[in-house]
């Protein structure tokens, strides 16, 4: 019994720890990627010239350089952050299937991330020697990874989605209401996909629809999640069958 109150309080602080990653992570975007980055509201226009490009990012490049920093530690938690949520939904389920799909969205979710800082960071190395046309491939780059990445990260929500609706009342790991949640998380991402498709207006990678409402659901649905590891916590129902 002891053992088990031991492992029980263990995991209940290890959940708390992986929520709190969510939040840092949201206050770090915060500060990286909004007040100093210029990532959102976008800095850059896709329909810039290239020699726009170099000389907005000239113009900011102390402020993009630091913000790349917290961008990059923003992006980095999400791995713990996405593995407390695996952990908390494997302790429902019999066959681990959607948790280990979880850990596989989570690890390609925050390389894909990353991926979007560094190239954030690049274009402020040395934009004055970098051809210009390479200073706006980079900008379209990290769009492109952040918001047309649909499958990576709305597949993350329905994995996680699965598990909560298919568990059985009294051994759901999340609300189900958190489920749904999701479900509707993937698809506020959707839109983000067409970027592809446009260079200016609101479906344009520095518009409101594929832009704007992807980001805001996505940071969002971060923070739900985060209260929902926080509230899990408290919850003497969960089975601990499943360590």
């Amino acid at each position: 019994m002891a053992g088990a109150q031991g492992r029980d309080d263990h995991f209940r602080k290890s959940l708390r720890f992986c929520g709190w990653t969510g939040v840092v992570a949201v206050v770090a975007f915060i500060i990286g990627g909004m007040l100093l980055g210029g990532m959102i509201p976008p800095l850059l226009a896709p329909d810039d010239p290239a020699e726009v490009f170099v000389a907005k990012i000239s113009e900011h490049l102390l402020a993009i350089r630091v913000g790349s920093v917290f961008c990059m530690i923003s992006f980095a938690l999400f791995g713990s952050f996405g593995a407390g949520i695996a952990a908390q939904t494997r302790r429902a389920e019999l066959n681990p299937c959607f948790s280990y799909v979880q850990l596989l969205f989570t690890a390609a979710g925050t390389v894909v991330a990353v991926l979007v800082a560094f190239c954030w960071a690049l274009m402020a190395f040395r934009p004055d020697e970098y051809d210009p046309t390479l200073v706006q491939f980079l900008a379209d780059f990290a769009y492109f990874l952040a918001v047309f990445s649909v499958p990576v990260f709305g597949g993350w929500c329905v994995v996680i989605a699965l598990p909560i609706l298919m568990a059985k009342d009294g051994e759901r790991p999340f609300p189900r209401w958190v489920g749904y949640a999701n479900l509707w998380a993937a698809v506020l991402f959707a839109p983000g996909q067409m970027v592809l498709f446009f260079k200016h207006g609101p479906f344009s990678w520095n518009g409101v629809v594929a832009l704007w409402l992807p980001f805001t659901a996505f940071f969002l649905w971060i923070l739900l999640m985060s209260w929902a590891m926080f509230d899990a916590t408290k919850d003497e129902n969960v089975p601990s069958r499943f360590y």
